[in-house]
């Protein structure tokens, strides 16, 4: 008789070729936009990709790249940047005491050593920025609330740049990580560690570009247009990560298209009704 196929081994995955892992397909209905909105770190997240928006919709305009001409150019960019400006002010209160998670998770990782001996020097001096930067940019907070003299730009610029320090040194600390690894089995555990390190090695060298632009870091000062697009880039990386994923085995088609048609036509219901109480405000109806 014959013999049985051999197993198929493990196919092995060296560090140069992995690239980030966006697998998982994101539930994308009303109930996982509102589990992502019901926090505030979700929140900011999707805060901060709207205002970074701003900020690359501002690199595309001074490039000349709009057919429109220059009044209503004018008129886009002064709306484009209030409103940038409206979302930078409003995410500082979700940015209040942000440094008790950073401290609360330092004193775990100095016994626990998440990146290792070698690396721990790293992890520390990390994790110190990334609690003294937020520390310091309440001051900012501060002068924004009339309860303190200065200038909100060097409060920026300074408070930044320990931020922009701290995502520098997770970048070098996990490219180093990355370059520890052998070629590795997939769906292994050490496959997991690798995918990791190489994500947090991306998102710390983008965010360092960002933050760098924002606090005029030597060296890594660009322009609007990078400045936005990184930022958005770690935006969609952070929402990735905390949106909530395809759940197969409980997807229901007929009970999913009838929770769809009961929700279109409530918000139709409060979209008309709102049109219409913004209507009467405009036309007077509260002088």
């Amino acid at each position: 008789s014959a013999s049985p196929p051999a197993a198929s081994p493990c196919r092995l995955v060296p560090p140069a070729a992995m690239s980030l892992s966006f697998s998982q397909p994101v539930q994308l209905d009303a109930d996982a936009f509102q589990k992502v909105l019901s926090s505030f770190a979700g929140k900011d997240k999707i805060m901060r990709l709207l205002q970074y928006t701003c900020r690359f919709n501002k690199g595309i305009m001074q490039l000349g790249a709009l057919p429109v001409e220059a009044e209503v150019l004018k008129d886009l960019m002064e709306k484009n940047w209030s409103l940038f400006k409206t979302l930078m002010n409003a995410r500082r209160t979700f940015r209040l005491f942000n440094s008790i998670g950073v401290l609360l998770k330092l004193r775990d990782g100095l016994k626990t050593k998440p990146w290792g001996d070698d690396l721990h020097p790293l992890y520390l001096a990390s994790q110190y920025l990334m609690a003294l930067w937020p520390a310091i940019d309440h001051y900012r907070f501060m002068i924004l609330i009339k309860w303190a003299e200065g200038s909100q730009a060097e409060v920026r610029n300074f408070a930044y740049r320990f931020f922009a320090l701290a995502q520098i040194i997770t970048c070098v600390a996990m490219f180093i990580k990355v370059q520890k690894f052998g070629a590795v089995k997939e769906d292994s555990k050490e496959h997991k560690q690798l995918e990791t390190a190489r994500w947090n090695c991306v998102k710390a060298g983008l965010t360092a570009i960002t933050i760098g632009h924002v606090s005029q870091f030597p060296g890594l000062v660009s322009n609007e247009l990078i400045c936005g697009g990184t930022a958005m880039m770690t935006s969609l990386m952070d929402l990735y990560k905390m949106w909530p994923k395809e759940d197969s085995s409980k997807k229901n088609d007929l009970e999913a298209d009838a929770a769809s048609a009961r929700l279109m036509g409530s918000s139709a219901i409060v979209f008309l009704a709102t049109l219409a109480g913004v209507s009467f405000i405009r036309r007077g109806g509260m002088k």
